[in-house]
């Protein structure tokens, strides 16, 4: 009985630690990996070597870089291909460059290609975070000097006047306060659930109204970053020549729902004997854009398309970062503005009632 907590509490621990194999842990271990395969070492001795190094000789076994190196080397010495055993560790993004390279015998392009998305992706994302986390601030700071007027602002303005003969900013402070006063909670919970649904409907929800809803934030910005890791993706298959009905094929297995309708239609269309930009375009979904598709359109009937389609989805990340810095721009923009005109319309409103009271009392 004993033996089998230990087992369990063993096994808990462990993939608590596989867990924090992150982002940065994994460019180590794709540099690591370089690093050695550059010079001569094959992959099964480059793994081994880094399943020491990483657990400092047995040191540090749960060392979450440790974990994941240990259990890739294990399913590589049990006949596991590389691509196959790295899938319980890294996004299937990866695993599907992996497995590419592998096949094509180009891992350390592989590894490096991958290193390129992670960091593209963490540029997108810590763009988010850095230039949203201030409006997050300004609106919950509006909630509350929202909070403040209606219950303690403007009731301490009517007991020195009557807000039936308020007209003009006290007028409208008078009514933001009755909205607050009964409709306040409700709107902050309805908002808070629109924005929880919004946020959850981003890897599920599908079909006619999804396309629609994918040219506004949040949708927009989540079909941007998967999209210019999907091109990322096709370029570095297609290099590594494998087709595009299998390289399509091989993105589905670990997609969400959301990206599968689209891999579907993608293999749909090609499977009809249209090239990759037609396939796309025909699916009806604009992804990865609208303006992407018609590019694809134009260099899939070219020669050298896996090397174009590389080119060209390195332009695209960076065109991505352009526009996901644009959305949060302008929402950083129109959070400012708008608290600058509640701390207006506060402070305009207290100086309107108080010159109104000094003039009844002359």
């Amino acid at each position: 009985m004993l033996s089998r907590v230990l087992d369990s509490w063993t096994t808990f621990a462990d993939a608590w630690y596989a867990k924090q194999f992150g982002s940065k842990e994994r460019i180590q271990f794709y540099e690591s990996l370089c690093a050695l395969l550059e010079n001569g070492v094959g992959i099964d001795d480059a793994l081994e070597e880094l399943r020491a190094i990483f657990s400092d000789g047995g040191k540090k076994r749960r060392d979450p870089t440790a974990l994941a190196t240990a259990g890739i080397s294990q399913a590589v010495r049990n006949g596991k291909s590389l691509g196959d055993a790295c899938q319980r560790w890294m996004p299937y993004q990866e695993t599907a460059i992996i497995a590419a390279g592998e096949r094509s015998g180009a891992l350390v392009q592989a590894f490096l290609d991958c290193v390129q998305m992670i960091e593209a992706r963490g540029r997108i994302l810590s763009l988010i975070l850095s230039v949203t986390v201030y409006p997050i601030m300004l609106w919950a700071m509006m909630a509350y000097l929202l909070h403040v007027i209606a219950s303690r602002m403007v009731p301490a303005m009517t007991r020195v006047s009557n807000p039936e003969g308020w007209t003009g900013i006290p007028y409208l402070l008078y009514q933001v306060s009755s909205y607050v006063n009964n409709w306040g909670l409700l709107t902050l919970i309805v908002v808070l659930s629109a924005i929880v649904l919004a946020m959850g409907s981003l890897p599920y929800l599908t079909g006619p109204l999804r396309v629609r809803l994918d040219r506004l934030p949040p949708w927009s910005i989540y079909k941007a970053l998967h999209g210019s890791t999907f091109l990322l993706n096709i370029s570095v298959m297609l290099k590594a020549n494998i087709n595009q009905i299998e390289a399509l094929q091989s993105l589905q297995r670990g997609a969400n729902p959301w990206l599968r309708e689209r891999l579907i239609a993608a293999v749909y269309g090609v499977n009809q004997g249209k090239n990759f930009g037609e396939a796309l375009r025909l699916a009806g979904h604009e992804f990865p854009d609208k303006t992407a598709v018609q590019f694809l359109c134009v260099l899939a009937t070219r020669k050298g398309f896996s090397e174009a389609i590389h080119r060209f989805s390195n332009r695209w990340i960076e065109q991505t970062l352009k526009q996901v810095e644009r959305y949060t721009k302008a929402f950083l923009t129109f959070s400012t503005v708008a608290m600058g005109l509640l701390m207006l319309l506060v402070v305009s409103g207290a100086f309107s009632l108080q010159s109104n009271v000094a003039s009844l009392h002359h």
